[in-house]
């Protein structure tokens, strides 16, 4: 994973809990692999421990993209249980099949998945 590691190397802990261990960190893609529009640039991964990124695969954490703010760059995630830190229409990666929508809504599944 070298061009992964060249484009991520200023994050060092998880972006959710924040823990440091660098030899345990995994890369999520926010876009899965095996959909065409996954890319390995720094918006499209996220830097997360393994207790983390199991629940991101079992639907119980919902990423919904990489913003811009003040602070730089933020991961934007949410429990499946609480609300979504923004609105729906706000979120840069509406239809990615691995983001379990609040009210189930099939317009966020790719179009061959309906």
């Amino acid at each position: 994973m070298p061009r992964i590691l060249n484009q991520i190397r200023s994050k060092v802990c998880c972006e959710i809990c924040g823990i440091k261990q660098k030899n345990i960190l995994h890369y999520h893609h926010i876009i899965p692999k095996k959909d065409k529009r996954c890319t390995n640039s720094n918006i499209n991964i996220a830097i997360v421990c393994p207790n983390h990124h199991s629940l991101i695969h079992s639907g119980e954490i919902i990423i919904i993209g990489v913003y811009q703010t003040t602070d730089g760059t933020k991961l934007m995630w949410f429990y499946k249980n609480e609300p979504a830190p923004l609105e729906k229409e706000f979120w840069q990666i509406k239809n990615n099949p691995l983001v379990i929508t609040i009210k189930g809504e099939l317009d966020d599944l790719p179009e061959e998945r309906n």
